[in-house]
């Protein structure tokens, strides 16, 4: 529907929105988005409002800044599931400037340290942001689908 090749210095935080709805304007009359899924550098309000807005189901990468990583920590052991290699569990976040919270899907992996690390937690966490409506388990997996159909094709050429 459409792409936009940036310079390397173009932050991949900009534009977002402007280009989802650059892509929406290149369909057929009548018809519309219904699914978005991109990396980190698109969890932003003003996306989530959009899709949120628009009727668009969508996974985001999420951004672990402090307020993902507080909610995070309140998440209580009954509700991690085992998953792969670690942990997958489920809460509800919001942004500052969006209209609604929406389903914070989380993987919990161990993680060792190097040895001069100063990383305080002996895990790693994986935070999508998401509105659908499938199993915790199955949006991660539609997520992932994302780097096999467009990222490594573009990588490829």
């Amino acid at each position: 529907m459409g792409d936009e090749f940036r310079e390397g210095n173009d932050s991949p935080g900009s534009r977002n929105l402007e280009f989802l709805k650059y892509c929406e304007r290149q369909l057929p009359k009548g018809k519309k988005i219904k699914a978005f899924r991109a990396d980190s550098a698109a969890y932003q309000a003003k996306v989530i409002n959009y899709c949120q807005d628009n009727g668009i189901k969508y996974a985001i990468g999420g951004d672990l800044d402090e307020a993902v990583k507080t909610v995070i920590s309140t998440m209580k052991d009954e509700e991690w599931e085992p998953y792969q290699n670690g942990f997958i569990g489920e809460t509800i976040h919001s942004m500052n400037k969006t209209k609604e919270a929406f389903r914070l899907v989380v993987i919990r992996r161990p993680f060792q340290s190097h040895l001069f690390d100063n990383e305080e937690s002996p895990e790693r966490y994986t935070a999508i942001a998401t509105n659908r409506d499938e199993s915790p388990e199955e949006v991660v997996k539609w997520y992932n689908q994302r780097g096999e159909c467009s990222e490594n094709r573009i990588k490829e050429l």
